[in-house]
């Protein structure tokens, strides 16, 4: 009877140890994170586009609600790099698989506990995704960070979607 006893609790100490750690187990990319710009990280040689918010451009200018015109691109990937500094990253891929137009990876990653779209999007440098996994929707963030007046919602800007397009387009912003 106490060999089925101890068997079992050994069985169930390794089911928890598997459960509690699956997310580092699932992980598919760990380690430092190079900014490339708000929504977009080279983590592992590899680039990762953040699932559910659409950040603004690196060279995307904003104004101000005093008019006064500034790099919101910069100062968003500026700002992602310093909360990022020194700290490791882990990046599950959307569906194990997804990819966008340019080949990134569509990620949900981390820093700790923290996930990097809420991030982005709470601070006030993206615009959330509509369509995106009601897990991963972002909504709210943005709403906060829009009442707040944080990063973009502090004047005007062209949404990054509209803006890529103007420049594709080769249309002046």
């Amino acid at each position: 009877m106490f060999q089925l006893v101890k068997g079992s609790a050994v069985i169930g100490i390794l089911f928890f140890a598997v459960v509690s750690f699956w997310p580092a187990l699932d992980s598919e990319y760990k380690g430092p994170a190079r900014v490339i710009d708000a929504d977009t990280i080279e983590v592992d040689g590899r680039r990762h586009r953040l699932y559910g918010v659409d950040a603004t451009e690196i060279d995307q200018i904003c104004h101000r609600r005093d008019g006064a015109v500034w790099p919101c691109g910069r100062e968003a990937a500026a700002a992602l790099a310093e909360f990022l500094d020194g700290r490791t990253v882990n990046c599950d891929v959307w569906q194990k698989k997804t990819r966008d137009a340019y080949g990134r990876f569509i990620s949900i990653c981390y820093a700790g506990s923290d996930n990097l779209s809420a991030w982005v999007a709470n601070e006030g440098w993206a615009i959330a995704d509509r369509d995106a996994n009601r897990l991963y929707n972002y909504t709210s963030q943005e709403g906060m960070a829009k009442f707040l007046r944080k990063g973009i919602w502090d004047g005007t800007f062209d949404p990054p979607a509209e803006w890529r397009r103007r420049q594709q387009a080769g249309e002046r912003p």
